[in-house]
């Protein structure tokens, strides 16, 4: 058992960028509180870039209540590597502090994280915080969290799949 611990621990360590890059398809619910608001239907595609990452991803959410209030969301953002093993940068991030959007990612263990930051001209913030985990080689757990100003203002999991196309 200690020698399974010690090699979990051991893969969960040496975890790159590399290990992320694929489609994957999944989906799950987005929640406001302990209130089930969407579903949503999501494919993220992460591929290799000149010096680090492109991920994108495009998400369906339908409210709970009436399905036919659907909406499509793509999103691209490209990133290099930072000064740090397993950190980049968007390669669009902007200053917070002067209204731009400052994104970047880390990859922790299992976790490719990608942290969105925005700061209003009154001094207001956003931080949105994308959580991608490995299970395994083909198996991916997603959670979206925005806070505003320190409350969580939504939350949304997935599971997602690696595509085999």
């Amino acid at each position: 058992m200690a020698a399974a611990l010690i090699s979990s621990v051991a893969q969960a360590a040496d975890r790159k960028i590399d290990d992320f890059y694929g489609r994957w398809i999944g989906t799950g619910q987005a929640t406001q509180g302990a209130v089930t608001t969407q579903s949503r239907d999501s494919e993220v595609n992460i591929e290799k870039a000149p010096d680090g990452f492109k991920i994108s991803w495009t998400t369906m959410s339908s409210d709970v209540g009436n399905g036919s209030q659907s909406k499509v969301k793509t999103s691209s953002l490209t990133f290099k590597a930072g000064k740090k093993p397993n950190l980049f940068v968007d390669v669009k991030s902007g200053n917070a502090m002067e209204g731009k959007k400052t994104t970047w990612a880390r990859v922790v263990a299992d976790t490719l994280t990608i942290n969105q930051l925005v700061i209003s001209e009154d001094g207001e913030w956003d931080v949105t915080v994308y959580d991608r985990t490995l299970k395994d080689a083909d198996h991916m757990n997603l959670t979206f969290t925005r806070i505003t100003n320190g409350a969580i203002a939504r939350q949304a999991k997935l599971s997602m799949t690696r595509s085999k196309e």
